[in-house]
């Protein structure tokens, strides 16, 4: 019985050692969690996509690319201001954003009337800057030009066509 006791002792010794030593490897750390919350992003309209005046002749397409330059296809003649849209964009200081373009066509009509069976479309958008670009980190805002495609048709009523398009922004 007394080694019985002494065995149990030995036993109980070991396990207050082995529990002791498990203790000792344990390690804890705490850590800090942050978030950043951005300032709601803004874009105004500053300017609209000016393709000037036309003469439609034989149709054809004109286009004004986002970097002001413009080019012609067809017998059309055009004089007059030729201007890419321009857009603010205003959000958080050195922020980097993102500009999503019409995946679309978009539709001018003869008077801005929709029910207008006299129109024209609008297409191949593009955007200066391309891609994801940094706000100022001083002021926040940013500035985008679109340019688009306007096809003309041959027969074309004369006035004045208008219609719209949507540009977007995105925090990156």
């Amino acid at each position: 019985m007394r080694n019985s006791l002494r065995l149990v002792a030995m036993s109980a010794a070991l396990a207050a050692a082995s529990f002791a030593t498990s203790a000792s490897a344990a390690a804890s750390a705490t850590a800090t969690a942050t978030a950043e919350i951005l300032q709601s992003l803004t874009l105004t309209a500053d300017s609209a996509l000016d393709f000037g005046q036309i003469a439609a002749n034989t149709g054809g397409t004109v286009t004004v690319k986002s970097d002001g330059s413009v080019s012609q296809t067809g017998g059309l003649i055009w004089s007059g201001n030729k201007n890419p849209a321009g857009f603010t964009v205003t959000g958080t200081k050195g922020a980097s954003v993102a500009v999503t373009l019409p995946t679309v066509a978009a539709t001018l009509y003869l008077g801005g009337n929709t029910a207008s069976p006299n129109k024209m479309v609008l297409d191949q958008f593009t955007a200066t800057p391309t891609g994801a670009f940094q706000l100022n980190a001083t002021t926040g805002q940013g500035h985008i030009d679109v340019g688009g495609r306007l096809t003309v048709g041959s027969a074309q009523a004369p006035g004045l066509y208008s219609g719209t398009f949507a540009v977007s922004v995105e925090y990156q």
